[in-house]
């Protein structure tokens, strides 16, 4: 007998990215963008929550004032050096900020896909571009998660290109799930390394949605 042929897959098909620090998760994301794919930038949805009043008031009474710039906005990068690394009192502030922030920030992209889904003619794919997508449990709002593999030589230099210290970089790898259980979690592996040829693997991909989706 034949390989059985795969189940239809429902319009849209969420797919969900997941890999180390500066595996270019955007990059990948703008690839199937530009396919038709509509993505969700769980990051962008984080501001607008920081933003909102009812987070702000949350996250100053936790940690102070000074957490404020001169906006009055809640300033990202002091909010980062409180809950990046693996310290017991860092991770113990990182929870609490992601009991804060990813209900309301799951709950956005929760919307978002509902009403791409009411469409007439919904996109072919869903893509979710979130840093912890698996430690805030999107996996099972996905159909497939890609894990974009990447050398970690790689991902300094193209953190070091954002400005980013080696220090930044392994206080925020220390704060996500290691790359072994990533792995292990997804569906697919996308090589992301030098040499290799990511758009026609992201093309090819396209195509199988393309012939399988309901």
């Amino acid at each position: 007998m034949g390989n059985p042929t795969p189940p239809k897959l429902a319009r849209p098909v969420v797919i969900g990215l997941i890999g180390g620090v500066a595996s270019g998760k955007t990059f990948i994301g703008n690839l199937l963008e530009a396919e038709g794919a509509l993505r969700i930038d769980a990051d962008r949805l984080g501001h607008e929550v920081l933003q909102t009043d009812e987070v702000r008031q949350q996250l100053t009474d936790q940690w102070g004032q000074t957490l404020l710039n001169e906006s009055n906005e809640i300033d990202r990068a002091k909010l980062a050096k409180l809950v990046f690394g693996d310290s017991g009192e860092v991770v113990a502030r990182r929870r609490q900020l992601e009991s804060i922030v990813h209900p309301r920030i799951r709950a956005l992209a929760q919307s978002k896909i509902a009403a791409a889904r009411s469409l007439p003619r919904p996109p072919l794919a869903i893509v979710i571009d979130a840093p912890l997508l698996l430690e805030a449990d999107w996996e099972k709002m996905c159909d497939l998660v890609l894990f974009i593999e990447t050398p970690l030589e790689e991902r300094l230099s193209r953190a070091a290109r954002r400005g980013w210290t080696v220090e930044h970089f392994h206080e925020r790898e220390a704060s996500q799930m290691s790359l072994d259980e990533k792995r292990k979690q997804a569906t697919h592996i996308i090589d992301n390394g030098p040499g290799s040829n990511v758009a026609f693997l992201i093309k090819h991909l396209w195509r199988q949605l393309v012939s399988n989706s309901a």
